[in-house]
């Protein structure tokens, strides 16, 4: 069995199967780590498909950049039009983020650009900005300010601007997975910095500690299906002995408090990443709440005091040792 360890910047992993007929290839896209693993006969056949599925990677990386200027999510950012006309892609993808923000009470939310920047978190030197900032940032912020008007257009008031950071890496896992059974591959796993999802059976992950580094809290075992993982330990900085991260709580312009780890469990990966940003926001009550709501959907939450709770269905996903 393969072993995955969520780390973001490092992967873990090993295989009974390193010595023939697993092929694996890392690179660096999304702004994280991304790995994929082929088991297979065929070297051609799993080194082609593995380039490919990268190839396909790039391409959703490109799509989804705020630094690219051809990028479509840059170009809609800085549109001065109020209704934006977008492709086929990214609107089916803002239709899956308007789902998942109802369902959430505005928990997730992709529109947080203007807050962000203030943060910082996508450069190398993020900041806590003082409360006029946040104030400022909030009144061009929420995806209450974005209207799916019809396919293809999008009504924006308040110049606000999109980030598909809390989506885009499962997205493109799901895209990846696709391109590799699409070419014959019939066990396989994608993992772009925790974000991860299978193809066939005996692939088990292990979930990272959200406070001891190199450290697995727990072994999942993924038979065809995804996991997705937001922590407050992905991206953060401390100043004053105070831990500031990226997951910002939409209502507040702050980082979300209460929860250190959120692991969901799902088929596409893309709405396991969704939903892992929105319980992480939610908090344990309202968050277990929404996944035993949902079908096929499971969850396993770290609290600030490192206990761990689990949805109903969880527990038939680990693996104890």
């Amino acid at each position: 069995m393969a072993i995955v360890l969520f780390l973001i910047g490092i992967f873990l992993g090993r295989s009974c199967e390193d010595e023939s007929g697993n092929y694996h290839r890392t690179q660096i896209l999304l702004g994280t780590v991304v790995d994929i693993q082929v088991r297979e006969t065929d070297e051609k056949k799993a080194n082609d498909a593995i380039t490919k599925a990268f190839t396909e990677i790039m391409r959703i990386d490109d799509l989804f950049t705020t630094y690219n200027e051809d990028s479509p999510v840059r170009q809609f950012n800085h549109s001065n039009d109020s209704i934006i006309s977008v492709d086929e892609e990214l609107y089916s993808l803002m239709v899956l983020c308007d789902s998942v923000w109802k369902m959430s009470d505005g928990c997730f939310d992709v529109a947080l650009e203007p807050l962000i920047q203030f943060w910082g978190f996508d450069s190398k030197s993020p900041v806590v900005p003082n409360e006029l900032e946040i104030k400022s940032a909030l009144l061009e912020s929420n995806w209450n300010k974005i209207k799916l008007v019809n396919d293809g257009n999008v009504f924006r008031s308040a110049k606000t601007g999109l980030n598909f950071g809390a989506i885009a890496k499962g997205y493109a896992v799901d895209k990846a997975v696709d391109v590799l059974q699409n070419s014959g591959i019939q066990s396989a796993l994608v993992n772009a910095g925790g974000e991860i999802k299978t193809i066939g059976n005996d692939w088990v992950v292990g979930v990272q500690h959200p406070r001891n580094v190199n450290e697995i809290i727990r072994r999942i075992k993924l038979n065809g299906m995804s996991a997705a993982t937001s922590g407050d330990y992905e991206n953060y900085f401390k100043k004053d002995n105070v831990r500031y991260h990226h997951i910002l709580d939409p209502k507040t312009g702050y980082p979300s408090k209460g929860l250190q780890s959120v692991t969901v469990i799902h088929k596409d990966n893309a709405f396991a990443d969704g939903l892992a940003t929105a319980v992480f926001v939610m908090g344990k009550e309202k968050g277990l709440k929404l996944i035993e709501k949902l079908n096929d959907t499971e969850v396993m939450i770290i609290d600030e005091n490192g206990e761990i709770f689990y949805s109903s269905g969880f527990e038939k996903f680990l693996i104890n040792d």
